[in-house]
């Protein structure tokens, strides 16, 4: 009896281990199955460097050794590096990914000739000749190459990671035949219906996971994001805008959004939006968790300030000194000094010191000459602006570094009108319809508009200097004036003025005026003489469109507070009006 007990014990007991082992594997079977299938990215990103391959100061100007020893430099390839090796030791999966404009800015373009709008700037076929140096795919969707196969080579509209199972599309703006020197071969279109077409095909290929980079800007970004889906992460471009959602920054003043911005899709899903400043300052770090239909469940990441603290990977920094050498010994010339600070970063929105300087010199350069009234120049032609201390040519360069000349208009008062409501209404020509994609610095004006008006009726009162006398004095529509700009304006750049100016004298390069101005004034003061007031207190009024820069400075949905209203927002359409109450104003 005793015997039987103990078989039958050991036979439950048994019974009891076997059953435990086989519940053991059969819910680990079944917890794989079920399991969510999770997958992690980093994205590394990079925008609008503008050839600041070395180190800057705050101005994005060259960093001197005193800025050096005083902890007040920022970028450069070096830093970048350091950076981008960590992350990616750091991280199994991870993409380098960057928005455009690395052409243009500096020196290390202009003396080498090194896919934004800027890498147009020489042309399609010196960009089709860089395309054709690199080892990594170039996409842009939205860009008709037919008439340039040479440079349709070379870009194609997405790329797919195989090892990812992840496909990037690529986009522009479209504005980029205006505002760059991409010629009649190319063709740009909206690129909203375009990256739904490659979403789709994407999709129907299998690939789930799908990101974009883009050369848009981030207002237009936020409006792709709005009307497209299948899309996890925008990564963008353009607009040199900080996202950040650090408040101990000294750079948070200057975000336009929290990092990375949530948009809702077409179909009710978030989608993110990140940028990473310009000039190389910043890079992006975004880490991404997709599910197996390719949404994004988790997310985290900043913007990384690329400071003194990160140390310059030797190897790259030795080769940023060898490309300088070349042209160092000139750049580094002194041509004058600066008693302050002179501002660059408010020129798209109002009159600015660094404006004043540089238009002022286009004046004073011809009134030497010949009878000027006045000059004015797009806004995004002026690049970067001044620390104080000494000015080398360096700092002049990189303020002014597109290769154009000066060039003088015949324009009548009804002309230059035009230009001014053009300018102020921030959406399309008066006169053309093209779209303008820049504010104005001008000297030898004074004008005052009234920015809660209607787009173009909103200036109110023009004063233009006489060529003569040099006194201010009522605009007359029906008199000539001769006024200074550049080439690129002068052929509609930024679309300010209506059609092409031909058969212009082209005469110095903005870049040479400035530095003859200052050398010969030796010491520089910023100044702001009220040549440009908006009159508004109240109400701000401003066309929707929805291709608008958002480095215009205008309102963002995103960042309105509560004491805001805006009226008709559940249907506005471009042209239409919206009405901003601000109270206590």
């Amino acid at each position: 009896m005793h015997k039987t007990l103990k078989t039958l014990l050991i036979v439950f007991i048994l019974d009891i281990l076997f059953l435990s082992f086989i519940y053991t594997v059969l819910y680990s079977i079944f917890k794989t199955i079920h399991k969510p299938s999770i997958w992690k990215l980093t994205i590394i990103h990079t925008n609008d460097v503008h050839s600041r391959y070395d180190q800057i100061n705050e101005a994005a100007t060259d960093c001197s050794s005193k800025q050096f020893e005083q902890k007040q430099c920022y970028g450069g390839i070096a830093r970048h590096k350091t950076v981008i090796d960590k992350l990616r030791k750091e991280n199994k999966n991870s993409l380098l990914l960057d928005g455009g404009d690395q052409f243009q800015g500096t020196l290390f373009f202009t003396y080498y000739n090194a896919i934004g709008n800027h890498e147009f700037d020489k042309g399609p076929e010196t960009l089709a000749a860089h395309h054709s140096r690199l080892n990594m795919p170039i996409v842009c969707a939205n860009i008709n190459t037919t008439l340039n196969p040479l440079l349709g080579a070379n870009i194609k509209p997405y790329h797919i990671f195989k090892e990812y199972n992840l496909g990037v599309i690529g986009y522009i703006t479209d504005t980029t035949g205006g505002i760059s020197n991409a010629g009649p071969t190319l063709e740009f279109y909206d690129p909203i219906p375009i990256v739904q077409q490659y979403v789709n095909e994407l999709r129907s290929m299998g690939i789930k996971r799908i990101l974009t980079v883009s050369h848009n800007g981030y207002g237009p970004d936020k409006e792709l994001a709005a009307n497209t889906y299948g899309v996890a992460v925008h990564i963008g471009g353009h607009s040199h805008t900080l996202l950040s959602n650090d408040t101990t920054s000294n750079d948070y003043h200057l975000a336009s959004g929290p990092y990375p911005t949530i948009v809702k899709n077409a179909i009710g899903e978030d989608t993110l939006i990140v940028q990473a400043f310009w000039a190389g300052k910043y890079i992006g770090h975004l880490d991404v968790s997709f599910d197996k239909n390719g949404k994004v469940v988790n997310y985290s990441g900043a913007p990384i300030l690329i400071d003194q603290s990160i140390p310059q990977d030797p190897e790259i920094a030795d080769l940023v000194k060898q490309w300088r050498e070349p042209f160092d010994q000139y750049t580094k010339t002194v041509v004058g000094r600066a008693n302050e600070p002179f501002d660059q970063s408010s020129c798209q929105r109002n009159e600015c010191t660094m404006g004043n300087l540089v238009l002022d010199s286009f004046l004073w350069s011809q009134r030497k000459i010949s009878k000027v009234n006045a000059a004015f120049l797009n806004s995004g032609g002026i690049r970067a602006g001044l620390m104080k201390g000494n000015i080398t040519r360096e700092d002049i360069i990189t303020i002014l570094p597109f290769s154009n000349s000066l060039v003088i208009l015949d324009m009548s008062g009804q002309n230059i009108t035009d230009l001014l409501e053009s300018a102020t209404g921030r959406w399309k020509n008066i006169i053309s319809g093209k779209r303008v994609t820049s504010f104005i610095q001008l000297s030898g004006i004074r004008f005052k508009y009234n920015s809660s008006k209607p787009v173009f009726k909103r200036v109110l009162e023009v004063n233009i200097q006489n060529s003569d006398t040099e006194i201010f004095e009522p605009l007359d529509l029906k008199k000539n004036y001769k006024i200074i700009t550049v080439d690129f304006v002068a052929n509609t750049g930024d679309g300010l003025l209506p059609y092409p100016i031909q058969d212009l004298i082209p005469l110095d390069s903005p870049d040479v005026v400035l530095t003859n101005n200052i050398q010969d004034k030796k010491v520089v003061s910023p100044y702001l003489d009220g040549r440009i007031q908006d009159v508004a207190h109240i109400t701000i009024h401003s066309t929707l469109s929805p291709h608008e820069p958002i480095h215009f400075g205008y309102f963002d949905d995103d960042k309105l507070s509560d004491n805001v209203e805006i009226k008709m927002k559940g249907d506005i359409k471009p042209g239409r009006q919206i009405v901003i109450k601000i109270d206590g104003l």
